[in-house]
């Protein structure tokens, strides 16, 4: 084998491992931050939630670089105003980060019942209409870390009305 090909033949091996260990951010989320929600929805918008709790946590919704929504405004105001509820069971597992947004209702959800799942966001407005985008492909979901640093939603069913 030339000492050419044998060069070509280790780099091409070689390069996937270099890439494998580049830190890439998934979606809207910088490097620099945590992702605890990231994906992609059918309307080829982001929906993500990442920050560095207890300091920081933010929403983000649209495409990276053209957000449409970030809450709060300013990641640095803190998580006061984003709630958590989580219901689970034999083969369910139901998270939901909640906020309030200029009138409208916001639920990032993390759904898995046996083996299908769902995930996205739902909005629901003042007088009523809702509207889902959902994920599509691949999610990043850590939402279940954040039990300890969000405040519990009492009116959300999935805490059963109990918070502690």
């Amino acid at each position: 084998m030339s000492r050419a090909l044998l060069l070509i033949v280790v780099l091409s091996l070689s390069a996937p491992c270099v890439l494998a260990h580049t830190p890439v951010a998934p979606g809207p989320c910088a490097a620099s931050e945590t992702v605890y929600f990231a994906c992609l929805t059918a309307r080829g918008k982001w929906v993500g939630l990442c920050g560095d709790p207890p300091r920081s946590l933010q929403y983000r919704f649209g495409k990276v670089g053209e957000p449409e929504l970030l809450y709060p405004e300013d990641p640095a105001e803190g998580m006061g105003g984003l709630t958590f509820a989580h219901y689970w069971r034999y083969q369910t597992d139901r998270l939901e980060i909640g906020f309030r947004n200029q009138g409208a209702d916001y639920s990032i959800f993390d759904y898995t019942e046996g083996r299908r799942r769902q995930a996205g966001v739902r909005v629901t407005t003042a007088d009523g209409k809702e509207g889902t985008f959902s994920c599509k492909g691949k999610i990043v979901s850590r939402l279940a870390e954040l039990k300890g640093f969000l405040r519990c939603d009492p009116d959300n069913a999935l805490n059963g009305g109990q918070c502690p």
